[in-house]
């Protein structure tokens, strides 16, 4: 603010003075290594991947490991399927769980405010799938529902996964709006032609763990599995250049 009344306390502080802030994070065993030792429990990640990659098994898995971890609902919104064929997902990947992952039916709109619906239930996980969907083209609105539902996540300590669909190139649409309203940008892709070809999730952007980096999955009738880089190598034809890749993504381990 600018020519307002003076105060008494002084609002800055000497970064050598500045406390540092521990990040709380959720140990998943999946996707640890991606998220830099755990989830962040108030981080926003935006997860992209053409059709049929497994974006939403991976985030029914997710949501079952925190349900079961906390003992709490998990709001999953969803506009890309209706609630059966998730029962149905839930089901073939034997979800212990399926009793605290509430969908909130989303296809063709809702009548009550999100916001109202978030704080009803106070979960300690949020499912976004997906923010296209609801913003089409409009990268503006998307930014806006990804600022909103951060808000929230800090509030509830609820980490939130915003599914994004990916252009013809394979990169987040509106990424370079999209980057700045979340904390981390991730793609979960195929790595083949077949649909039994490995899954590798790809870290583009981490403010609370390291990126460029991967893991390695299988999907299997009853879910994915984490693989190691030698196994993807020997499964699926790949040049120099993406092997050097799959060797980057593992530079940290």
């Amino acid at each position: 603010m600018w020519n307002t009344a003076a105060s008494a306390e002084d609002s800055t502080v000497l970064l050598s003075d500045a406390k540092l802030s521990e990040v709380e994070r959720v140990i998943t065993g999946l996707v640890d290594y991606c998220f830099g030792g755990g989830m962040n429990r108030i981080g926003i990640t935006l997860l992209g991947g053409d059709p049929g990659a497994g974006k939403t098994t991976l985030c029914l898995q997710l949501s079952d490991v925190f349900a079961d971890k906390f003992n709490k609902e998990v709001l999953y919104i969803a506009n890309e399927q209706h609630a059966s064929e998730l029962k149905e997902t839930s089901k073939r990947l034997k979800l212990k769980h399926a009793n605290l992952i509430r969908i909130v039916n989303a296809m063709g709109g809702i009548t009550q405010d999100l916001g109202t619906l978030i704080l009803r239930y106070a979960p300690c996980l949020i499912i976004l799938d997906s923010v296209t969907k609801w913003s089409g083209e409009d990268m503006n609105e998307a930014v806006i529902i990804c600022q909103r539902l951060k808000d929230y996540t800090v509030r509830l300590k609820a980490p939130t996964i915003v599914i994004n669909q990916v252009t013809k190139g394979g990169e987040h649409a509106g990424l370079n709006k999209m980057q700045h309203a979340v904390d981390a940008t991730m793609l979960f892709e195929v790595l083949g032609s077949n649909p039994d070809s490995p899954r590798r999730l790809h870290v583009e952007k981490n403010r609370n763990g390291p990126a460029p980096v991967s893991q390695f999955f299988e999907m299997t009738p009853i879910g994915l599995f984490e693989i190691d880089k030698d196994e993807v190598i020997s499964r699926v034809k790949i040049n120099t250049d993406e092997e050097n890749e799959l060797e980057d993504g593992y530079s940290e381990l």
